[in-house]
C-alpha cells in the first residue's frame, strides 16, 4: 500500500510539471511571435503623407506653408491669413491642393467690364489690367484692342473695353484683263483693220489676310497670287496692203494712245504761222489729205489737221509743213522744228 501510494504521487507531480512546462514554452512562443510580426495598424502608421508647399502673395509680399492636402481656404487658415470682402484670392478657396501652388491675394474693386458686345460689373484684383483679367477668368487674345495699356493698373480705372481681334485668310478668283496689241497686216487693205486674234481675259487665284474686329471685316491683305489660266492677247491686224512702192506704210500712235494706219510719211522741218489752215507743198502731199504732224523728238504734238494752203517754203524746200496757231505767241513756241508728218487714209 505504501509503494503505490508513492507512486501515484511521483506521476501526479510528473504530470503537473509537464503542463506547468507546455504552458510555459507557449506563452514565449507567443511573446517571440508578437516581437517578430508587428501588426498592420504600426506599419502604416509609420509612413509619413506627402506635404506640398503653398506659397502665398499677398500684395507683393510672400509667404509659405505646408499641407499635406486640403483647399486653398484650408492653406489659408493655417498661414493666418484672413481674407476681408474688399479682397479676391487667385485660384478661388475651393480650389484642391494636389501639387505645390502659389496663391496670390490682392485687393480689388467693381470694374465696368465691356466684351464680346456685353457690359457687365467684374470685381477685378489690384495689379496690371492683363493680369486682373486671367485672374478673373477673362481670356485676353494677344491681337484683342483694349481702349487702355495692359500694363495699366486696375486700381486707376474705371472701366475696361475688349475688342476682339481673329484673323482669317479667304481665297478669291480674279480675272486677269488681256492686252491689246497691234500688227501691220498686208493681207488687209491699207487703213482698214480687224481683229487677228480674239482676246481672253485670265484667271488667278488670291489669298487674302482678313482682319475681323469683333466680327465685322475691318481689313485685309493679300498674302499670295497664283495665276490658274494665262490671258490671250487680242491682236488687231492693220492692213498695208496696196501701200505706196516706196513702202512708206505704216503705223503710228497717237498722243491719246491709238493705233493709227498711214500711207505715207514725211520728215522734214515744220513752222508755224496764224493764217488759218495747215499750209503745205502740194507736190509732196495732196491737197485735202488728212495729216498727223509730231515732232521727231515726240516734245511737241501738233496732232490731227487737214491741208488746205500752199506754204510760202515751196520754192526753196525750207519746209514740209506750216502748222497754224491761233496767236502769235503760240507760233514762237513751236517755232521750226523737225517733224514726221504722217498721210492718213
Amino acid at each position: 500500500m505504501t509503494i503505490f501510494s508513492e507512486k501515484g504521487r511521483f506521476v501526479k507531480s510528473f504530470c503537473a510539471i509537464s503542463v506547468a512546462s507546455i504552458m510555459a514554452l507557449s506563452s514565449l512562443v507567443s511573446v517571440a511571435a508578437a516581437i517578430a510580426a508587428p501588426s498592420a495598424n504600426a506599419t502604416e502608421s509609420s509612413v509619413a503623407p506627402e506635404l506640398k508647399t503653398v506659397t502665398f502673395d499677398v500684395d507683393g509680399k510672400t509667404t509659405s506653408v505646408e499641407v499635406s492636402g486640403g483647399t486653398v481656404g484650408d492653406a489659408l487658415k493655417i498661414a493666418g491669413i484672413e481674407i476681408s470682402k474688399n479682397r479676391i484670392v487667385y485660384p478661388a478657396q475651393n480650389r484642391k491642393i494636389t501639387s505645390d501652388l502659389t496663391v496670390k491675394v490682392r485687393y480689388a474693386k467693381p470694374v465696368e467690364l465691356t466684351v464680346d458686345g456685353k457690359t457687365r460689373l467684374i470685381v477685378l484684383a489690384y495689379g496690371t489690367v492683363e493680369e486682373s483679367l486671367k485672374m478673373a477668368g477673362v481670356e485676353l487674345g494677344s491681337d484683342d484692342i483694349l481702349n487702355c495699356k495692359r500694363d495699366d493698373k486696375v486700381e486707376k480705372l474705371k472701366n475696361i473695353k475688349i475688342q476682339r481681334v481673329v484673323f482669317e485668310l479667304k481665297t478669291e478668283t480674279a480675272s486677269i484683263p488681256f492686252e491689246k496689241v497691234t500688227k501691220n497686216s498686208d493681207e488687209v487693205e491699207l487703213g482698214e483693220t480687224k481683229i487677228g486674234i480674239q482676246g481672253k481675259n485670265g484667271e488667278k487665284q488670291i489669298v487674302k489676310k482678313v482682319k475681323y474686329i469683333d466680327g465685322k471685316a475691318k481689313a485685309e491683305t493679300v498674302v499670295s497670287e497664283k495665276v490658274v489660266k494665262k490671258p490671250v492677247d487680242e491682236v488687231t491686224l492693220v492692213g498695208t496692203k496696196g501701200a505706196a512702192a516706196t513702202g512708206g506704210a505704216g503705223t503710228f500712235t497717237d498722243e491719246n494712245g491709238v493705233t493709227v494706219a498711214y500711207k505715207e510719211v514725211f520728215t522734214g522741218s515744220g513752222t508755224a504761222y496764224t493764217a488759218p489752215g495747215v499750209a503745205i507743198d502740194p507736190n509732196l502731199i495732196p491737197y485735202g489729205s488728212k495729216l498727223y504732224v509730231v515732232s521727231t523728238d515726240g516734245s511737241m504734238v501738233y496732232g490731227y489737221c487737214t491741208a488746205v494752203d500752199t506754204g510760202g517754203f515751196c520754192d526753196d524746200g525750207s519746209a514740209i509743213v506750216d502748222v497754224f496757231y491761233n496767236t502769235y505767241d503760240e507760233c514762237v513756241n513751236w517755232g521750226r522744228r523737225d517733224v514726221y508728218v504722217y498721210v492718213i487714209e
